[in-house]
């Protein structure tokens, strides 16, 4: 189902609740609100690599990675990464394809790419180290204004306010503002409030502490309302059903699809192909549309690539997911007769290599969903 879905305000009942809980005055002064949460924090934050260090550089890497990406799938990257590139300059030393293959399987390559121009950036104007001023930290590539402030906050302990989707949902809730979550009103009210609240102890610490909030007690369905270190204050709490705060942003589906994936090998090697989308400096397993016969698009891609062997599947199937897309994959399996057809930017890889290839995260699956069944 494609479109748009609409998106229901709170009942008039919950907003004049709302309403007559502000008249009253609830709500709590920014220092008690920061000391109940900052409290909180100490006690209950989880164990992440990233909290246990204060090198700047560390943060910041990890700060890229969790953009747009699950805390359970970054950790080894981060940790690997570290363990290849333990400084600014060694990350700047390094090719971009050693860079992109300690990436490989993270997705979304332009990271990488950044993380690797802005450590020579750093090498040029910084003498290898991070910036402390927001504004400087801004100047990096790939380096936006929450990221920033992030770093800022953590990395240096200035006051700083790092606001994204979680901080706007806990501070619109905490304060009873209404609007869809992407509005640039209600970000701009978030905004003044995060600010108001970045001044004062442990700055970094309270930066993570409201992100913390976010994304284990104040979630965007069904919050963990009773285990909230900002309950009493909590206006949107207090009118009853919170998670109607703020309203949903509007919903897009995301672009279904149905492609096959060739596993042509030979020799005990997988063949790969550079990926256009990233210039060539990502590799792929051979795609293609399924269309409404699979058999047919996988056989047309093996003649594609020259592969005139035997030709069997769908041997596993899976989905992948990402904010805009929603793909379902066939995987076919060809044996090779012979290394006759590829074309020449084509590559045999064994499978030692892939690890040390920067891959796209579909073929991973493909072939660890292989590797499974053998």
């Amino acid at each position: 189902m494609s479109g748009t879905a609409r998106v229901k305000r709170p009942a008039r009942s919950q907003r004049f609740a709302a309403a007559r809980v502000k008249r009253r005055g609830a709500g709590a002064a920014p220092r008690h609100l920061r000391s109940a949460i900052l409290r909180w924090y100490l006690t209950h934050r989880r164990d992440l690599p990233w909290r246990s260090t204060r090198d700047p550089y560390a943060i910041w890497v990890s700060e890229i990675m969790l953009q747009q990406t699950r805390v359970e799938t970054v950790i080894p990257y981060y940790l690997r990464f570290l363990e290849r590139f333990p400084t600014v300059r060694s990350l700047a030393k390094a090719s971009e394809a050693e860079v992109l293959a300690q990436w490989s399987g993270l997705g979304y390559y332009g990271r990488a790419r950044n993380l690797r121009d802005a450590a020579s950036q750093l090498v040029r104007e910084h003498a290898g180290r991070l910036p402390e001023d927001p504004s400087a930290l801004r100047r990096l590539p790939g380096v936006g204004e929450y990221t920033a402030a992030a770093i800022s906050s953590v990395a240096f302990g200035r006051p700083a306010a790092a606001v994204d989707g979680n901080v706007i949902r806990v501070l619109a809730r905490i304060h009873g503002l209404h609007g869809r979550r992407d509005s640039t009103v209600l970000r701009r009210q978030v905004n003044a409030i995060a600010e108001d609240l970045a001044s004062g102890p442990r700055p970094g610490d309270w930066t993570q502490a409201l992100m913390e909030v976010g994304a284990t007690i104040c979630l965007p369905r069904e919050p963990l309302c009773a285990r909230c270190p900002a309950r009493a204050p909590c206006i949107a709490r207090q009118a009853g059903q919170p998670d109607r705060y703020p309203e949903a942003a509007r919903a897009v589906a995301p672009e279904q699809e149905r492609r096959v994936i060739l596993l042509a090998r030979w020799n005990g090697r997988f063949l790969l192909i550079p990926d256009s989308a990233a210039k060539g400096t990502v590799w792929t397993l051979p795609t293609a549309a399924a269309g409404a016969d699979g058999a047919r698009a996988a056989r047309s891609l093996a003649r594609r690539y020259g592969q005139r062997g035997d030709l069997c599947g769908p041997v596993a199937k899976f989905r992948h997911r990402t904010f805009s897309q929603d793909i379902s994959f066939e995987v076919w399996e060809n044996e090779s007769a012979g290394t006759a057809g590829p074309p020449p930017t084509a590559r045999w890889a064994a499978p030692s290599a892939i690890g040390e290839l920067p891959v796209r995260a579909p073929t991973l699956k493909a072939i660890n969903k292989l590797r499974g069944k053998r």
